[in-house]
Order: structure tokens, then sequence, then C-alpha cells
């Protein structure tokens, strides 16, 4: 791909982030259906003629960059047809994207001749609209928010402007020095179709009835230049939109001109039900979202023992989380979780028959290691930030994956990465036992579990958890299957797993039957449902153990409480015991009932809802979905 085409960027560029750099050329079609490919750092909108070819660059690796490939039979013209396309060139990190330099490759072919590519003779610019430079951060983990000015509009977008006139000038385009292998968009474009309004609430407030995600677009008229901030979110306080949150900010900026302005979002997407902005002066003819859906099919659920609308609202929840890949929020951080996917790629499996995006997803997880060889918190992203137990839970995904599917090929392609993570943490095992690592050691959002030992301690053998040992033995026993499906021995695998559960019940068993969560030296301590759901879960607990710890697990407890993401693992071990379909059913309509009864649209990051991480609790995550999982269960 590209063999005759060179990475390039505007000349006058000289921001050492955040650039956007326009590309204007014209093209003679010889046949009726040319093929437009694209790739670039970091993302691209293209126009031809005036109309809206295509956008957004799929998240991928400096290694391995994805290309997009568009017809343009339903765009030219006979004669000369004019392409306008804009590249934001990040060249920061964040959860969802690697620090890659800046650029845009691509090409026309036609048959099998290439008739246009990319090189130093395109004319480029850096946008009059768009803010080129470091702005404020929306989030950390979600990246810069932009400012737009629509006093430098000088028609780009509708190609119908004068290159030679035009309010920053064009020239010649640079080489970038780019290496790279390529490959094609893994998974469907979005689908951006459906245009939804906001409704306004009040003065400078609005809202869109439920939470979306989707881009930005509007129709304002101004009764002077002015510059306004628009705020968007997911809560109301005090009347308007939460904006500020610690160190985030939940805004963009626009500066009007006098008259009639038109916008569309292509290089951000919103997740949100309100935005607010100060529109005194202002005439909103039409404000809203254009929905982002990742094409797919849904499978009728005509209703079971899980509630038609709990159910329905799982769904919607997981809509909203699955784009490029199955993220987190759409609102905080758009970024790829494993812990958060498993949740996710069982239930779209079950209501959607989904299988492309699994694949793409658990490519992409497994796809880059840290310096201490075990898989980075999001990806794709440069950080060497790491959970232990997100990384051991990819090859219970995996073979979860490869159950429902037969897809032996990604296996294969996944699997060196795996056994490179697995032997890591067999070398870091003491004695048997896995102690906590030097890594975030974090389980779930509750006492006790999130922050028992971060990067900045020191590792201590002494110092083991019964639910980091439970990840353990799942990355050893479905690693061996792995191991023995693609033809290789797993005997080390299921040895060292038999030697660690028994290893793990002598040491976290106390004398009351429930298991401790942690072990330090001779100090025994914390009690809690995800520790006793996973002892049974991993196979920590005997048969022996059982009863007891299924009669606790299904009573009212002094435990510390499940999060909503991990009662999946505690639903999926009374589903296998069997009985337990009505107590499933009650708590799913207490917990998720709940939500449901406090207005949730979509199903929030933890119970607690937004007052949740000081203010920024999620209330649309994809983790959440699980009564879609269970309701397939229950009908089987």
């Amino acid at each position: 791909m590209f063999e005759l085409s060179k990475w390039i960027w505007a000349k006058t560029g000289n921001k050492t982030v955040n650039e956007y750099a326009e590309f204007s050329f014209d093209f003679y079609p010889k046949t009726t259906n040319p093929i437009f490919s694209i790739s670039a750092d970091s993302d691209y909108v293209v126009f031809l003629n005036g109309e809206l070819v295509g956008f957004h660059q799929f998240p991928d690796f400096p290694d391995q960059k994805s290309y997009d490939s568009y017809s343009l039979k339903d765009f030219i013209k006979s004669g000369k047809n004019l392409f306008a396309v804009q590249v934001l060139g990040k060249d920061y990190d964040c959860c969802n994207h690697i620090k890659n330099g800046k650029g845009v490759i691509f090409e026309i072919k036609e048959g099998d001749e290439i008739t246009l590519v990319s090189n130093e003779d395109i004319l480029s610019r850096l946008s009059p609209t768009y803010q080129s430079g470091e702005t404020y951060f929306i989030t950390p983990q979600l990246g810069m928010s932009f400012r737009y000015d629509f006093n430098g509009d000088d028609g780009f977008y509708n190609c119908n402007f004068d290159r030679a006139k035009s309010k920053a000038s064009f020239e010649n385009s640079v080489i970038v020095d780019k290496k790279t292998t390529f490959f094609e968009r893994p998974i469907k474009r979005l689908i951006v179709e459906n245009m939804i309004p906001f409704k306004k609430i009040k003065d400078g407030l609005y809202d869109l009835g439920a939470e979306t995600s989707g881009y930005l677009y509007f129709d304002i008229i101004s009764d002077k230049e002015r510059e306004i901030t628009l705020s968007y979110g997911e809560h109301i306080v005090d009347g308007t939109v939460r904006r500020i949150i610690d160190v985030r900010d939940f805004s963009v900026k626009f500066v009007l001109k006098e008259g009639r302005n038109l916008f569309q979002a292509f290089f951000l997407r919103f997740g949100a039900r309100y935005i607010a902005l100060d529109d005194e002066g202002l005439t909103v003819n039409m404000i809203g979202l254009r929905e982002a859906v990742y094409p797919h099919d849904v499978i009728p659920y005509d209703g079971g023992k899980i509630p038609k609308n709990i159910y329905d609202t799982s769904v919607k929840t997981l809509e909203c989380c699955m784009h490029d890949y199955f993220e987190d929020c759409p609102w905080r951080e758009q970024g790829q979780y494993s812990m958060d996917g498993r949740n996710q790629m069982l239930c779209a499996y079950l209501a959607f028959g989904e299988t492309e995006i699994l694949a793409s997803s658990l490519r992409s997880l497994t796809h880059r290691l840290t310096s201490q060889n075990v898989f980075p918190i999001t990806a794709p992203c440069s950080t060497d930030l790491s959970i232990p137990s997100f990384s051991m839970v990819m090859p219970l995904m995996v073979w979860e994956y490869y159950s429902i599917t037969g897809d032996k090929t990604l296996l294969a392609d996944v699997y060196d990465n795996l056994k490179i993570m697995v032997h890591h943490y067999m070398e870091e095992a003491e004695e048997g036992l896995l102690p906590m690592q030097k890594e975030w050691n974090f389980f779930e959002w509750e006492d006790g579990l999130n922050d028992e030992i971060s990067l900045d301690k020191v590792r201590r053998p002494e110092f083991v958890a019964l639910p980091l040992n439970a990840f353990y033995l799942l990355a050893l026993d479905n690693f061996a299957l792995i191991s023995r499906e693609l033809g290789f021995t797993g005997e080390r695998y299921e040895k060292e797993a038999e030697r660690v559960r028994l290893l793990a019940r002598l040491t976290f068993l106390s004398d009351n039957g429930l298991f401790y969560t942690y072990v330090d030296g001779d100090k025994k301590y914390h009690y809690a449902e995800y520790t006793q759901t996973l002892a049974l879960y991993s196979g920590i607990a005997t048969s022996a153990d059982k009863p007891y710890l299924l009669e606790v697990l299904t009573s009212e407890n002094d435990l510390v409480p499940l999060t909503l993401s991990s009662h999946i693992y505690k639903y999926e071990v009374l589903l296998k015991e069997g009985g337990y379909d009505d107590y499933i059913v009650d708590d799913i309509i207490k917990k998720w009932g709940y939500m449901s009864k406090n207005g949730a649209t979509t199903y929030w990051e933890t119970i607690k809802g937004d007052a949740d991480f000081d203010n920024a609790g999620s209330l649309c995550h994809g983790w959440s979905a699980v009564p879609i999982f269970v309701a397939w269960k229950l009908k089987k």
C-alpha cells in the first residue's frame, strides 16, 4: 500500500503538538470508480466537490498504521474535481493515541493504475479556522480541546474557494519521515446519519433527553462577533453543566462571526446528554449531535427473566461504548481496557452476534508490551502504567473468543505476546504465589481493592493478594488451553496452576470459612465479596468450601460489596452452580433497577453514579451492561 506515495505535512507547521493542516488538490478521473485510500497521524476528514467522503482514523500503532479506502463513484464528476483534506496531527500521548509526529499519506487508484499520490506537490496550509498549538486538556485520557474561529472560513469545506485568494496561503507540502506497515481498517466505519437535536430547557442549557455519543453540529446566527465556550457533559449542577471537575475541562471554544455560523465536528466525539453556552445575542436555529453508531445487527430479545427495560438500557449502554473498540465511557476517556472489554465482548456477542470488533480489540490490546513485558493499561497507548489483573485476564478473553468463533488465526496472532506476559508473572512468583506487583494493583472500585500498592512503593515478596493470584490462575489455565490448541505443550502451565491453587487455599482461607483478600507476612486482613467470588471462580475454593461461600454470597452479609462490573463473575459462578436464577434476577432488578428509577438512560460506572470519583462518575459505562449476559444465559 502507498508504494508511490509519501507522508506529507504543511510547510508552515511550526507547532510541536496539535496542528490542524489542510491539503487541497485537483483530480481528473479516468474511470467511473476511483478508489481513494488514506492514513493519518492522527485523524482526518476528506471532502470532494463539497461533499463529505469520510473521516476518522482508526486508532492504531506507529509500527502498524490503519488505512481507509473509499469509492469515489458517487462523488466525482467529469473533468476537474477538487479535494479538501483536513488532518489533525496530535503528536502527544493520551489513552487512545501514541505520539508519532504528524502526517498524512494517500493515493487514488483507478483499476490497476495509481493516478494520484501524496507528495511535495500537494498544496497545504495550517487551518485558518482550527487553532493549532497546545490547548487545555478536556481530560488527560481523552486529549486536548479545540478552538474554532469562523472568521477564518474561506469555503475550504465546500470546495468552492480560490486557493490564490484564500485567507491562509497554500504552499507545497514537506515530506515527513515515517517508517511503518499498513493494514486495512479491521472493522466497519461508524455511521453518523442520525442527527439528534438538543432541546432548550432554559436559557443557556440544552438537553438531548438521553446519554448519547456523537459529533457536534450547529447552525447559529450571532448578532456580532463573539467568543463562546460550549460546555458538555452528563451532569447538571447548580442549574448548568458540570464543566470543571478537578483537572478536567469539558468544553470547546468558538469565535462566532456576525451572521450565520455553520459547524460540524469531525475530530472530537462527545459523550454527553447536556450542553451549556451563553446564548444571549444568539439565534440557535439548530444544535445537536450526529449519533456515532458502530454498524451492527440487533438480536431481538422478546423478554424473559430479565425485565425488558433493564435489558434495553443495557444494550443502549453497550452501543454508546462501542465505536473503534469497546471503550470504557464515551464522556470522560474513550479508553479501551481489557477488564471492561471482557464484559462488553461477552455481551456484544449475545446481543448483536458481533465478532469482528472482538477480534480487532483483542489484537489491539495484546499488540504492545510495556518495558516489563506486560500489557499497558489501555490500547493503543505508550504508557508503562499497567494493572496486573488486566493483563492476566487476557488469556481468558482470547480463549472465550476462540470458543465463540473457532477463529484459530487470532490465537496464533496474539500467542507470542501472551506467552511473554504469562512468563513474566511466572518469574515474579515467590514459591508459587504471585506477590503484589510494582504496578497499579487495582481490582475494583471498592474499599481496599483499588490502590493497595502503587507504583512508587517497593515490591515485597511477603505481601500477597487472593484476587491477584486468582487472575494468575486464570492466565495459567487459559494459556494452557491456547497452547494445546496451537499444538504446543500446556503441561507446564497446568502443573503450575495446580500448585498455585493448593498454596492459595492454604494461605488465604480463614478459620471462619471465608477467604482473606490480603496476607502481608503474619498479617491477614480484608473480607470482600469480590475475594470470595474469585476464590470460587478460579478454583482456589474447593468443593468443601463452596456451600458456605455460596450461602454468604447470596445472603445479606458484612463483606465489602461487589461493584457493578464485577457482578459478572458472581453471576457466572451462580449460573454454573445452578439453582440461583431467582436470586440473580432479583439482584439485577434491585441494583440496575435502582439506576433506572433514578433517571438512568444508560448504566453507570458504579452504583454511586455521578457522585463517585469526586463528582466524576460516568453515567454511561460499558462494563455495566452485565444484564445482557445474564438475560441470554437464563434463556438457555
